[in-house]
């Protein structure tokens, strides 16, 4: 006959934990018998009572079968049964299917099964009921029917069906019973799908929105963006994490303290100074853009803690503060395509009158000349014979050369990524003009080049400080004329990009650049050359270039949204890595605690031992043989689990393989989010004054 059956205790308060263990309940004094005991509950109703003596009239011959004997554990077959429970909810684990699958995903029994339950030990004497989900999911092949439990000599005496007797029980308790496959099911018809999905809200009539986050996977405009692109995806993804590692690296390099005894421990407010640009021949050589000598550093702002960049300017003196007007309106100024300037101030740490322009800091950037004209054949030297430049009947030979040498070798730039190029630097002038200012500093060498086609035009404001003549009555009236020099500063640079030459802007080889560009090139390209380099009578605008650049607009366009998508997806995936590390912070947190408010025995105890043994559940499975298993799609799924506080049922097994408790994730849940708050709680306290 089976052992006698209870229903769950289903009245106000917290929901009771399914019991499973030797004897009649958990030995006295025992971690689970102090959390069983926490809250003490109402006596079993005598209905419930009837429902098992009638259910104790079962016998075995529907539908039940036999563990097969274990080799070595020397006990008997017991009758057992898949499981009781309503079929709500459909197994988590698609591999999982049918009743009683319900301790890792599925549906939640209705009943559960009181007294002693043999502990089956595996051939090398591993217990089985602490084998890894997947093992324990594979149900050992059944024996035949048992013999008759009577004599064939005895009477017989006619009795209702199992299945009669499990209606007659379940119209006495008021639930429907479902018969499948010798399993019987009790439930409730009116429980409808909202109330026990409990971790959701109800939006209209018609949808469940849950309060829970969980990664939702690869969108398919991304997925088919990866297909299309040439590197394999797990190089694409790894490419873009290296690239923002690279980045964090280099923000947090400092300087060899031997070799820069020189620089002070701090300047103004930025501290940890290290230079960004290696040092220069000879301390008296000077820019060749601002005739001054320049240094850069990488400095922390000691208020903020946010890198920055200080360019120097050694040996300035400044007479004259209305300048700082202009510096005003250069630190409103804000483009994707300018680096801000955020700061200028007047410096004595380094022993002499010093300017310090702060700017944005971008790690890991390089200037346009280091990454397209540093090449050997970019040299101002002939790449055949290595000499110097030569008088102008040789250098016109020379640059053929070097044209057809770059030709043989593919060394000319792409057509898209010059218009990629000249869109992102005209945008950037378009914003500065507008302004009513000029860059002044468009040069290979002050335009930054981050990540792969990123422009930046960097330096902004250095010439408006330097230059300043605070005896002219307008200083504002020679914009006009700083705005039509970027223009052809402008033209210079695309006409260097084209020839992939710095020589190419000599004036002496105008004509032969501009033929390399007619007979490789498209005809607007040419013709936007044409108009920034030729002089005209009319003022020129940053904005008659727009015409020129055409749909070609809509093509760089598009290439930037599909990066944001990617970084999208590379941010998603992080977000719940994020998510799923704060609740492992909060586990470990309680899990194990020494002590807590003077109770050395709170993490062994309520709602913490529960938490110990999901703990066990998750890291500490092993296999039939005992080697560890270790699976991170494990740990993965049952933490999102926890965090989403599903209703499905989870089997925990205690370390002396005595107890289980069946529970749910949200029951496991509101227990974690109990004992962290009262730790939370007890930390903002404030402290009690000791006498």
């Amino acid at each position: 006959m089976m052992d006698p059956m209870y229903l769950p205790y289903s009245g106000p308060g917290p929901t009771p934990y399914r019991h499973i263990g030797p004897g009649v309940g958990p030995p006295q004094g025992s971690k689970l018998g102090s959390y069983m005991n926490r809250v003490p509950g109402p006596p079993v109703p005598t209905t419930f009572q009837e429902i098992s003596g009638k259910m104790s009239g079962l016998n075995l011959d529907h539908g039940m079968k036999l563990m097969p004997r274990q080799s070595g554990s020397g006990m008997t077959p017991v009758p057992t049964s898949p499981g009781f429970g309503p079929p709500r909810f459909s197994p988590i684990n698609p591999s999982m299917g049918g009743p009683g699958a319900n301790l890792y995903g599925g549906s939640s029994p209705n009943y559960s099964r009181q007294g002693p339950i043999p502990n089956f030990t595996a051939a090398n004497g591993v217990a089985a009921a602490r084998l890894s989900p997947t093992m324990r999911l594979n149900a050992p092949s059944p024996l035949s029917n048992p013999p008759p439990m009577r004599p064939p000599t005895a009477p017989v005496t006619p009795q209702p069906t199992s299945e009669q007797e499990a209606q007659a029980a379940a119209s006495a308790a008021k639930v429907t019973a479902f018969s499948e496959n010798g399993t019987t099911y009790f439930y409730n018809p009116e429980e409808t799908l909202p109330s026990q999905l409990s971790t959701g809200q109800v939006v209209g009539n018609s949808l469940l929105v849950p309060n829970w986050s969980a990664y939702s996977g690869t969108p398919s405009q991304v997925a088919a963006m990866k297909v299309r692109n040439a590197a394999p995806t797990a190089l694409q993804e790894s490419e873009a994490k290296m690239e923002i590692l690279t980045r964090q690296m280099i923000a947090h390099t400092i300087a060899d303290p031997e070799t820069n005894q020189d620089l002070p421990s701090e300047v103004d407010n930025f501290t940890a100074l290290c230079p960004l640009e290696p040092p220069v021949s000879s301390p008296l050589q000077k820019s060749s853009t601002f005739s001054y000598v320049t240094t850069v550093y990488k400095g922390v702002n000691i208020k903020t803690g946010h890198h920055m960049c200080l360019r120097r300017i050694h040996g300035y003196r400044l007479v004259n503060t209305k300048c700082m007007g202009l510096v005003e309106q250069w630190k409103k100024m804000t483009h994707s395509n300018l680096v801000t300037l955020r700061q200028v101030f007047t410096s004595k740490s380094f022993n002499d009158h010093s300017m310090i322009f702060v700017y944005d800091y971008y790690p890991g950037a390089e200037t346009l000349m280091t990454r397209h004209f540093n090449s050997p054949l970019n040299q101002h030297m002939d790449p055949f014979t290595g000499e110097s430049s030569r008088p102008y009947s040789q250098n016109k030979n020379n640059l053929l050369r070097q044209q057809a040498a770059l030709n043989n070798t593919g060394g000319l730039l792409a057509e898209a990524l010059i218009w990629n190029y000249i869109i992102q630097l005209t945008s950037a002038l378009r914003y500065i003009h507008g302004a009513g200012l000029a860059c002044r500093t468009l040069d290979p060498t002050k335009i930054l080049v981050v990540g792969k086609y990123r422009l930046l035009l960097n330096c902004s404001g250095i010439f408006d400080v330097l230059t300043y003549d605070p005896n002219s009555s307008n200083p504002m009236a020679a914009m006009a004329v700083y705005q039509q020099e970027d223009l052809v500063s402008l033209g210079r640079i695309v006409l260097a990009l084209a020839c992939n030459s710095f020589m190419a802007i000599q004036r002496e080889n105008l004509q032969q650049s501009v033929e390399l560009v007619t007979s490789n090139y498209s005809t607007d390209l040419r013709n936007l050359i044409m108009y920034l380099l030729t002089n005209s009578q009319r003022v020129k605008s940053v904005n008659d270039l727009m015409p020129m650049v055409g749909a070609r607009f809509y093509t760089a366009l598009d290439s930037v949204m599909q990066r944001t998508d990617s970084l999208e997806q590379e941010l998603a995936r992080e977000i719940e890595s994020g998510r799923v590390f704060r609740l492992l912070t909060k586990l470990c947190t309680v899990v194990d605690r020494a002590e807590f408010n003077m109770d050395s025995a709170w993490a062994e105890t309520g709602d913490r031992y529960m938490l110990k043994l999901f703990r066990d559940y998750l890291f500490h499975q092993v296999m039939e043989d005992g080697r560890p298993f270790l699976d991170m799609s494990h740990i993965i799924t049952n933490l999102n689990r926890l965090d989403a506080g599903i209703p499905d049922m989870i089997g925990l097994m205690s370390r002396d393989e005595q107890n289980i408790l069946v529970v749910s994730y949200s029951e496991l849940k509101n227990c974690l989010e109990r004992s962290f708050s009262d730790i939370q709680n007890a930390a903002t306290q404030k402290p009690k004054l000791l006498n």
